[in-house]
Parts: C-alpha cells; sequence; structure tokens
C-alpha cells in the first residue's frame, strides 16, 4: 500500500512514466473527459504554473515547479474540473473558476509524495529519482513544506466568497490532518511488524487516501456553488472511492504489475486476509516473513499461501463491494451531469 495523498503514480513506481490526463482518458474512448482532461493537463504547462503560482527564481520554487510539472494521472484536478464544470452547466468555457483551486489540490497532492517517498525510503517516482534522492532529504522536506503554503495560499487568494474560502480552507485543513493520522497508524505499525485487520487497514486506507478526493471534490463543488445536500454526498463518496483505488492498488502491487510488489513494512489488505482467512500453520509462515522483513520480496512460499487461501479473489470481491459503493453515492446525486461526469471519472479510476 503506497499511498500519499495518493499514490496514484503506480506505472511510475515501476519505472514507467504515466500519461497525462488526457492521454488516460483518451485510451477510456469518452470524447468528453479527454477534452476536459486535455484542460487538466494545460495548468500544468511551466509557463501556466509560474503565471498561477507567481514564482521567482529561488531554489525552493525552481524545485517546486519542476515536481508539480512532472508526469501522474492527475486525478484530483481533473475532479475538481469535472465537479466544477458539471454544477455550472458548462457557463465558464475555460473554467477560470476552478483552475487555481486544481492546481491547489495537485499542490497538497505533490506534496505529500515527497514526504511520503522520504518516509519509505524509496528512491523511485515517476520512472526517475524521487527528489529525496535527487536533491536531498532537507531541500526535499523544504519543497514540500512549500507546496503545502501554495495550496493554502491560493485556496485563500481564489476569487470566491469569504464563506466559500473560509469552508475550503477547513476543508483542505481537516484533510491534512487526517491524511496525517492515517500516515501515522502506518508508521507506528511498521515499528511492531504485525499483520493489521482487513478493518483496521481499511481505516488506513479511508485517512491516508480519501482526505485528497474529499478536498479535490469539494473545491469543484464550493466553486460551482453547490448546497449542503451534494456536499455531504460527495463526502460520502468521496471516502469509498478512496477505500476502493488503495484496494485496488493493493491488487496491482501483488498481482497485476508482475513486479512481486507486496511490501512487509506496510500495512496490506493482502497480508491482513492471510491473517483473517489463513490457517494458524499459514499465519504463522506469514509472521515468520514479516519478523524476517521479508527481505527476498514476496517468495514462493508467500505465493501459494495466496492462493490456496483464494486472497485474489476475496480482494476483487472487496474491490467490487467499494465500486458498487461508490456508483450508488453517485445515484443519489440530484445534478444529472454531474452524475455522469462523475461516473465517467470514476470509472476511468478504479477500471
Amino acid at each position: 500500500m503506497k499511498e500519499g495523498y495518493d499514490s496514484d503514480e503506480r506505472a511510475g513506481k515501476a519505472g514507467q512514466v504515466a500519461a497525462p490526463v488526457g492521454e488516460g482518458l483518451r485510451d477510456g474512448g469518452d470524447a468528453e473527459r479527454v477534452r476536459l482532461g486535455r484542460m487538466v493537463d494545460t495548468w500544468f504547462e511551466r509557463d501556466c504554473l509560474r503565471e498561477i503560482l507567481r514564482v521567482e527564481s529561488n531554489d525552493v520554487e525552481h524545485w517546486g515547479l519542476r515536481w508539480l510539472a512532472k508526469a501522474g494521472k492527475r486525478y484530483r484536478p481533473l475532479l475538481t474540473a469535472g465537479v466544477y464544470e458539471a454544477l455550472t452547466k458548462g457557463s465558464d468555457e475555460g473554467l477560470c473558476g476552478a483552475r487555481d483551486l486544481a492546481v491547489a489540490v495537485e499542490c497538497f497532492h505533490k506534496a505529500s509524495l515527497i514526504h511520503d517517498d522520504i518516509e519509505d525510503a524509496d528512491d523511485v517516482r515517476y520512472g526517475d529519482k524521487t527528489l529525496g534522492c535527487e536533491i536531498g532529504t532537507a531541500r526535499a522536506l523544504n519543497v514540500g513544506d512549500w507546496l503545502l503554503g501554495k495550496g493554502y495560499e491560493l485556496l485563500g487568494s481564489w476569487g470566491g466568497s469569504d464563506e466559500q474560502k473560509a469552508y475550503l480552507l477547513r476543508v483542505a485543513a481537516q484533510c491534512h490532518c487526517q491524511l496525517c493520522a492515517g500516515q501515522g497508524q502506518e508508521l507506528a505499525w511498521r515499528g511492531g511488524n504485525k499483520a493489521l485487520t482487513v478493518a483496521r487497514v481499511l481505516e488506513v486506507f479511508r485517512d491516508k487516501t480519501s482526505p485528497a478526493f474529499r478536498v479535490a471534490l469539494q473545491a469543484g463543488a464550493a466553486a460551482g456553488q453547490a448546497d449542503e445536500g451534494v456536499l455531504r454526498l460527495l463526502d460520502d463518496y468521496s471516502e469509498v472511492l478512496g477505500i476502493a483505488y488503495q484496494i485496488r492498488d493493493d491488487i496491482e502491487d501483488s498481482w497485476v504489475t508482475g513486479e512481486g510488489d507486496l511490501h512487509c513494512d506496510r500495512p496490506s489488505l493482502v497480508l491482513a486476509m492471510v491473517e483473517e482467512y489463513g490457517s494458524e500453520s499459514q499465519k504463522r509462515a506469514l509472521d515468520g516473513w514479516l519478523r524476517g522483513g521479508g527481505q527476498n520480496g514476496k517468495t514462493e512460499a508467500i505465493d501459494a499461501i495466496l492462493a490456496d487461501v483464494k486472497i485474489r479473489a476475496k480482494a476483487d470481491e472487496l474491490l467490487d463491494y467499494y465500486r458498487g459503493r461508490a456508483l450508488e453515492c453517485l445515484a443519489k446525486l440530484p445534478v444529472g451531469e454531474l452524475e455522469r461526469t462523475l461516473g465517467a471519472i470514476n470509472g476511468f479510476i478504479l477500471d
């Protein structure tokens, strides 16, 4: 489980650079989402970012701008833009009312990735060195802090009403604290090297991954003048979307990418399921592997246990359950265009 205001850079971690938003959506065959994705991509071109962030040329700004412009799926800015466009019914052709908010959302996300890579001692991101490996831990931490500051600055200087800005700043701060609490749970678990229950792993998923989706959705909704009912429904959706996304990430790490990326030092749904459904001998074998640090990665013995306990089928079933819950949340939205827009983006993220 690799997540900092999330880990949508799964391909990047495997040494492949993720496609821009427009490219990924094009693969999904949804022309409207391709158009929206291409617009979002333009906001992260260097010249546009310089205008939005009002940067000079000092060291921290150089690396912060470079990090923001790096490849990534940019799911969160896409959600902000999509919600805003659906609620304003296309009346703001250039989505000017959402642009700075979308960049703020990505500032938060990219900052969390920098910090997460340092905490996890990872050395590859986007198929390249992590920022900490490239410029050193201290400077990278400073860049992450700068990005957080710019994110809050963009929220505070956005052109909405004082009430809207106060609301978004409060949501962003709440989500920042929730993410840190989730990361704290993970870091504390590592010291004990014990398998967690499935329920506890899902709690970590919720606290580490859902907050970034919540900020993104609430930013677009506030800019689009959504009422309290819609805001509450989007909160419900962000929680199940984050959990479903992280379940999918664990499945890909363990079976799909071919990298054997099952980490003994991070809370994992796969490992928790063995602990919950496996026999006593299988649990002992897993515990021995965990206590040994899993230095040799996922061994044949561990693979055999996963197959015997049918962990892949159980994980797929749980993913389907949360995918279904996400769609149920969207079906309750009173704005049809919002349901359609988020339904398409939801498929892009989770399928």
